[in-house]
């Protein structure tokens, strides 16, 4: 902590008058306190020196500057770079409990839309499946592949939208098969949206990582400011001390 001291030296020395001159003078002091109201303005020397009280240096600033960059790309980072080693734990833990959530749901969904391929397969009579989602979508969607290939020539659609292809053909045998094949899609893309979640909790750490920085910031640009009056050695008079502490 920096303590800078500033004196304001207020002299009060009247010249070797005698007893009847240094009387006159307080009354007239007196009468002319009473005139203004009894506000009394003294002009006399002011010792200063060229220092804003409430600038952070450059190399504070600096060093601010780098633990938000820092942060933005590992939360946490920053803290620990300004010796906040608590701080750092606690946003670096929970990145970390983010990026393993991130993969584990992401894991968990392939592994379930794996499932739900295979039991298609096994259920449907699926030789060979195309590529792209989109046919996985309409497997659930119809019960058996000449059904939405009726669907499309209905809808005036080209034959290159339709399964031409026999071994791609499906047809459930029932429909509770086909309930449970979209049921666990539909376990797939809740745990997708699970890891969705999580994606944004990476983000939102970075962002309150990198706030709380800033907080931290405006804290130590504040001071505190006192006044305290004290004898004054070299003089009849007295001093008064700035304190400014940050």
């Amino acid at each position: 902590m920096q303590i800078t001291n500033y004196k304001l030296q207020i002299t009060n020395e009247v010249s070797g008058c005698g007893l009847v001159a240094r009387t006159v003078i307080l009354f007239f002091a007196a009468a002319v306190i009473c005139l203004v109201d009894a506000q009394i303005i003294v002009e006399d020397e002011i010792i200063t020196s060229d220092v804003n009280l409430f600038t952070v240096s450059n190399e504070k600033q600096r060093s601010i500057a780098a633990a938000m960059a820092a942060s933005l790309v590992l939360p946490g980072a920053g803290h620990h770079y300004l010796d906040k080693p608590k701080h750092a734990f606690g946003y670096l833990a929970f990145d970390l409990a983010s990026v393993f959530s991130v993969v584990l749901f992401n894991s968990l969904a392939n592994g379930r839309e794996k499932d739900a391929r295979a039991f298609a397969s096994a259920m449907a009579g699926i030789e060979k499946a195309p590529s792209g989602e989109a046919y996985w979508r309409h497997v659930g969607a119809f019960m058996d592949a000449s059904q939405y290939n009726e669907v499309v020539e209905l809808s005036r659609g080209s034959a290159d939208d339709q399964y031409l292809d026999e071994r791609s053909w499906w047809r459930w045998a029932d429909e509770s098969h086909q309930e449970e094949y979209n049921d666990i899609r539909q376990r797939a893309r809740n745990l997708r949206v699970a890891s969705s979640f999580f994606i944004g909790a990476l983000v939102a750490n970075r962002i309150l990582s990198t706030v709380d920085l800033m907080v931290f910031r405006k804290k130590s640009m504040s001071s505190s400011i006192q006044f305290e009056p004290a004898p004054s050695p070299d003089t009849r008079g007295g001093s008064l001390t700035l304190k400014a502490k940050f």
